[in-house]
């Protein structure tokens, strides 16, 4: 049986702490993901570049789940990554050293369209190193 891992993507966070609408509807496309493919963990993947905010953007996504219900024992977080490139180079090892062979990666499809942010050259880049077979998850 395949072991499958969503790796949420983060957004900066509003100044005042709060999360951004980009980064709620990438929240609730995890909670789609959940009842669609019930992946045995969820990475939620962002550092803290807006450090006037006071919490990092993993925290926020964190909450929110939290919030709405979702299995606290599901979410792992990386808080280290600043960057889309970061985020593969943080989450794939980590969904490695979980036994995935399913990654699903989530985010905004501007996100993926924009080759400013190489999020899906760093993801295939970080994927080819590993048995993995990658998915992509946007809206």
């Amino acid at each position: 049986m395949s072991k499958k891992v969503a790796i949420i993507l983060g957004n900066r966070v509003n100044d005042d702490g709060t999360i951004t609408k980009i980064q709620e509807q990438r929240l609730e496309m995890a909670m789609e993901i959940e009842k669609e493919f019930n992946p045995d963990f969820f990475i939620l993947s962002g550092g803290s570049p807006n450090q006037k905010a006071g919490i990092s953007e993993v925290e926020g996504m964190y909450n929110y789940l939290v919030e709405k219900g979702f299995d606290k024992d599901k979410l792992i977080l990386e808080d280290q990554s600043l960057t889309t490139v970061q985020n593969a180079m943080f989450s794939i090892p980590i969904a490695e050293e979980l036994g995935a062979d399913i990654v699903i990666v989530c985010s905004s499809l501007y996100h993926f369209e924009d080759l400013q942010y190489h999020a899906l050259e760093s993801f295939i880049n970080e994927v080819k190193k590993t048995n993995m077979t990658l998915m992509i998850y946007t809206k």
